[in-house]
């Protein structure tokens, strides 16, 4: 099983898992390659929820797969972006 990467608009990709849970990661305005920001890895549980907490690499390979280049960032903490 594996997640799918899907483009709402220029700044924002969709993560779907295969229960049809979905999860939006920012990425860059105008870039060009496309640009995805994803949480450092010693934050990554704290910024996305349970369900994906155990699937870094399926959703770095899923952006890349829809031609993104990922860049690890510092992300706010999931609380904090539903705020």
């Amino acid at each position: 099983m594996a997640v799918t990467a899907t483009t709402r608009w220029k700044e924002e990709l969709i993560i779907t898992d295969e229960e049809g849970r979905s999860f939006t990661f920012d990425c860059g305005w105008g870039a060009d390659p496309l640009v995805a920001f994803v949480p450092l890895a010693d934050q990554w549980q704290d910024c996305v929820p349970g369900w994906l907490w155990d699937r870094r690499a399926e959703v770095v390979e899923a952006m890349k797969e829809v031609n993104h280049r990922v860049v690890e960032t510092r992300y706010p903490p999931l609380e904090e972006q539903r705020a």
